[in-house]
């Protein structure tokens, strides 16, 4: 049976993957499958995520932000914020419906 993640993409031990809720990049140590769920175990932090809850990354596309200068790393920082703002207001939305 093969992993695959939130769009479809296969999980293989070594790949590289995102959380999508935190947007946490790491890479893929373990799968298992109980109770009919698909598991996968990250590097880092060593957390069992769902499957269904991943998205594979390139790692080419991984930046080190290590390696990055200060402005930089300010621009990465402020659009991750954006992201997890933008993240947290779509999940607050709610359905309205017209009167009529």
């Amino acid at each position: 049976m093969s992993f695959c993640d939130i769009r479809g993409e296969t999980i293989d031990v070594g790949t590289f993957i995102r959380y999508t809720g935190t947007g946490t990049i790491s890479k893929v140590v373990d799968l298992k499958e109980e109770d009919n769920e698909q598991w996968v175990k990250l590097d880092e932090p060593a957390l069992w995520y769902a499957a269904d809850s991943l998205e594979v990354v390139n790692e080419k596309d991984i930046i080190d932000s290590e390696n990055l200068d200060k402005d930089t790393l300010e621009q990465v920082k402020d659009i991750k914020e954006g992201y997890e703002e933008l993240n947290a207001n779509l999940n607050d939305i709610q359905g309205c419906e017209g009167g009529g």
